[in-house]
């Protein structure tokens, strides 16, 4: 009877428990790519940066999550460098064309809220734009803010991005709509430190 009894009690603590974590908001963790695409000569005198960040929940919730904003913030070692100011322009889709053996951007939908649940992660390829980012070879700290519905605290995650001279060089030979990628798993340079992405 004793045994019934404390199984019943221990299968009804366990419900209780599940139905406490299904009420509760999704924890949303956010974790940044690897690399990071910058077209240095974009239309209209503009610089685009790329970022495709995973969006995700680990545990199972009856609401949803809704990040109704994402925005990029830089901010250069040198102060008199000025901080540009970049806006969530699209998101697009990566293809390779393997005839002109070249990677090319599409757009595919306009800035618009992310529903993100367990089955449902997000992975959104972001075009972030600058008209007033003027490229100089300095160490900038960023972050990714992410603004959501269920509460008013954004998530923000930090990097740091390095534009070396030689990084610099290119960029300003590049021709216009060429990409150029910065990695934070290089195994020496800027690139090599943790977080940090470099050419």
């Amino acid at each position: 009877m004793w045994t019934a009894t404390l199984t019943g009690l221990v299968a009804l603590g366990i419900s209780l428990f599940n139905l406490a974590e299904l009420q509760q908001a999704p924890r949303v963790a956010v974790t940044l790519p690897h690399l990071v695409r910058i077209e240095p000569r974009a239309p209209q005198h503009t610089v685009h940066l790329f970022m495709q960040p995973t969006i995700t929940t680990r545990f199972r919730a009856e609401d949803v999550e809704v990040i109704t904003a994402i925005r990029l913030r830089l901010k250069a070692a040198d102060p008199k460098a000025g901080e540009p100011r970049f806006r969530w322009n699209e998101s697009g889709a990566w293809n390779y064309d393997y005839a002109a053996n070249e990677l090319k951007y599409d757009r595919t939908a306009d800035p618009s809220p992310l529903v993100v649940t367990q089955d449902r992660p997000q992975q959104p390829t972001i075009l972030f734009d600058s008209a007033d980012w003027h490229l100089q070879a300095l160490r900038y700290e960023g972050t990714l803010v992410l603004d959501r519905a269920s509460t008013r605290t954004p998530i923000t995650k930090p990097f740091c991005l390095v534009i070396s001279q030689e990084a610099l060089r290119t960029f300003k030979a590049a021709p216009e709509r060429r990409f150029y990628e910065l990695r934070d798993d290089m195994p020496s340079g800027a690139g090599s430190q943790p977080g940090c992405y470099g050419f």
